[in-house]
């Protein structure tokens, strides 16, 4: 089954409150996005969605596909940026959806690996 991870470079959102502390997301963030929740990763809150995409190729989308995103964001960046990671699984027709399961588990895996370094 074919799957894609991308990491954008930073993005700048403007957070809920500067003063909110880690777990603060930015409402933009959380209205534009369904089925949003709130994972902590390396310390910090972290938005994650997870969709599945019908195949409208009017739209341009051949194949369905699930889609999970996570918004991760940068230490102490003024103003408030973000990273993004995508990932995308095609939903063959026929195929087992479980499968595709598994692999959103292995995804949610590695981001809670996720840890910041400076060098």
């Amino acid at each position: 089954m074919p799957v894609c991870i991308l990491t954008s470079e930073p993005i700048e959102i403007p957070r809920v409150s500067p003063n909110s502390g880690p777990e603060a997301v930015p409402a933009t963030l959380v209205s534009a996005t369904s089925a949003a929740e709130t994972r902590i990763l390396d310390g910090v809150a972290a938005l994650r969605s997870e969709r599945d995409v019908p195949a409208d190729t009017g739209k341009g989308v051949d194949v369905a596909h699930r889609r999970v995103e996570y918004f991760v964001p940068v230490p102490d960046s003024r103003p408030d940026q973000y990273l993004s990671f995508s990932f995308s699984a095609l939903i063959a027709p026929g195929s087992d959806p479980a499968f595709c399961d598994i692999l959103v588990e292995l995804f949610d895996a590695v981001m809670g690996t996720f840890r910041w370094s400076f060098a």
